[in-house]
């Protein structure tokens, strides 16, 4: 599994695909801490959301780095179909837990926040980019082509959702209403108004969680079901 990890990340480099989501991570990190001091809580939200957003695209770009007939080679070289795409899965989440890594050790290295940030806090705020990438990274899953063959709706979908998401940050939970279908969304606005308001932060994780997990199962279901 560790060689096809490797494989993945080396031909996702050669690839290039990573630039224009890494160079906007990279430009969104430095607007957001351009002045000091910096709260802690709002900072942590606002580059979380950055990376909830840019994960979907690093998904999309690392799961299409190779193109179609190098993927069905690559697909009978390894045998097993779920543990080819087990192996991206992982190679993704390797990813995104660097960056949620790099989020929070940037502006502490540059002593950005108006108080001295404690460990507990540094590692509430790694939990939360860790999140917010884990969602974005199942919604840029099951619009693969893996799962999804038209090309329009693969990049059109995710970006709807995303902004949908974002839009519904100002609907308060619970949702009532026409918001019931908030519900099927990614619950990025209950996690923020659950840590706003001190309420069950393992209630909304543990939702974020099985959110994804459901996303992540559904893609995997899909994706194996496909022929090679």
């Amino acid at each position: 599994m560790s060689a096809l990890i490797r494989y993945h990340f080396i031909t996702y480099i050669k690839s290039y695909r990573y630039i224009p989501p890494l160079a906007l991570y990279i430009i969104s990190l430095c607007m957001n801490y351009t002045y000091r001091p910096n709260p802690v809580l709002d900072s942590f939200f606002n580059t979380a959301l950055f990376l909830f957003f840019l994960t979907t695209w690093f998904t999309m770009s690392l799961f299409h780095a190779e193109d179609s007939s190098q993927e069905v080679i690559t697909k009978l070289h390894v045998g097993k179909k779920n543990k080819y795409f087990m192996s991206k899965l992982i190679t993704c989440m390797l990813l995104f837990t660097f960056l949620s890594a790099v989020s929070i050790v940037y502006p502490v290295l540059l002593d950005m926040f108006e108080v001295d940030i404690s460990t507990k806090q540094m590692v509430f705020g790694f939990i939360i980019h860790w999140t917010f990438s884990l969602l974005g990274m199942s919604i840029g899953l099951v619009f693969t082509r893996d799962v999804v063959r038209e090309g329009s709706l693969s990049w059109f979908g995710p970006l709807f959702i995303l902004i949908v998401t974002l839009a519904a940050a100002g609907v308060s939970f619970p949702y009532q209403g026409g918001g019931l279908l908030l519900y099927v969304l990614p619950p990025v606005s209950a996690i923020i108004q659950f840590i706003n308001e001190g309420l069950n932060k393992f209630l909304v994780f543990g939702w974020a969680l099985l959110y994804a997990i459901a996303l992540i199962s559904l893609y995997l279901w899909r994706a194996n079901r496909r022929d090679v």
